[in-house]
């Protein structure tokens, strides 16, 4: 299994409705891609513009074929009006 972690910055002010995108219609998308299990969203506590997105994948295969589905384009946009930056990694537990 593969575990992505994707920190988000959020620009200030605008926390509620990225938090409310990011657990609405980028979770939906998301759990719609084929090999996906969860995801999960939190929000930082001593910096509540910090975000957190966890994606178990079933592999790097996986996730790397969600970027050739007809749905990617629109969850790239989803994230622009509200993110100044982040960081991402991948993690594989067996």
């Amino acid at each position: 299994m593969l575990l992505e972690r994707a920190e988000l910055q959020c620009r200030a002010g605008m926390e509620p409705e990225f938090e409310a995108v990011l657990k609405g219609r980028v979770s939906e998308i998301l759990l719609s891609v084929p090999g996906v299990n969860s995801v999960k969203v939190g929000r930082g506590v001593e910096n509540p513009d910090k975000f957190m997105l966890l994606v178990h994948w079933d592999s790097m295969d996986a996730h790397a074929g969600f970027k050739t589905l007809p749905v990617y384009p629109e969850f790239g946009t989803l994230f622009a009006p509200y993110s100044i930056g982040g960081a991402m990694e991948h993690f594989n537990f067996d």
